[in-house]
């Protein structure tokens, strides 16, 4: 890993807080110093983003792998009826790729969505970007807030804890690592 302290113009990394990122392109993914003395820096383990970010028109042909609901609620096999009866069975319906519990659009719905784990929630839209939806020149059009594409530079989630369980250090403190990518050398976008 590469974590040098040459100092680089990177006006668009967002390094707020102690929020895992990538300011130096690392081929690992988002990082972050640690407030472990020991331990400088850690990669933070970002899930990888499934290849299909968003969806076009109202989903019908999304095959990514959200499961999850938009309130957070995880989604229902499609191939069970618990704790939701409903007839949306993959066997009766091959065409509409309902595997395991990914959110889906099997019938024409706004959005794609799914049945909840919750019994008192039978379902719920799943939180999908549209593609091609944001006004022109918005820079934050490649973002992702809860999974990596390629090395994380576009990643702008709030995770600030390693998978050792190591907290990060905040990106305007020196302590306990000296470092140069400080917010105001990194302006947000």
């Amino acid at each position: 890993m590469k974590w040098g302290l040459r100092l680089k113009a990177y006006p668009t990394q967002d390094l707020r807080e102690n929020f895992c990122r990538n300011p130096n392109n690392d081929p690992g993914g988002p990082w972050c110093y640690t407030t472990d003395p020991n331990v400088r820096a850690e990669e933070c383990g970002v899930p990888r983003c499934s290849e299909d970010v968003c969806v076009a028109c109202n989903g019908e042909q999304y095959r990514g792998k959200v499961d999850q609901t938009e309130s957070g609620k995880e989604c229902q096999r499609w191939d069970s009826t618990r704790p939701h009866k409903h007839t949306f069975q993959p066997k009766k319906y091959k065409d509409k790729g309902l595997a395991d519990n990914y959110c889906r659009n099997p019938d024409n719905r706004l959005r794609p969505w799914c049945y909840t784990m919750d019994p008192k929630t039978p379902w719920e839209y799943c939180n999908i970007t549209t593609c091609g939806t944001r006004a022109a020149g918005d820079p934050d059009v490649n973002a992702t807030t809860w999974c990596v594409r390629g090395k994380g530079q576009d990643y702008r989630g709030t995770m600030n804890v390693t998978p050792e369980g190591v907290t990060c250090q905040r990106w305007d403190s020196q302590f306990p690592h000296l470092h140069f990518f400080l917010p105001d050398n990194f302006k947000c976008k």
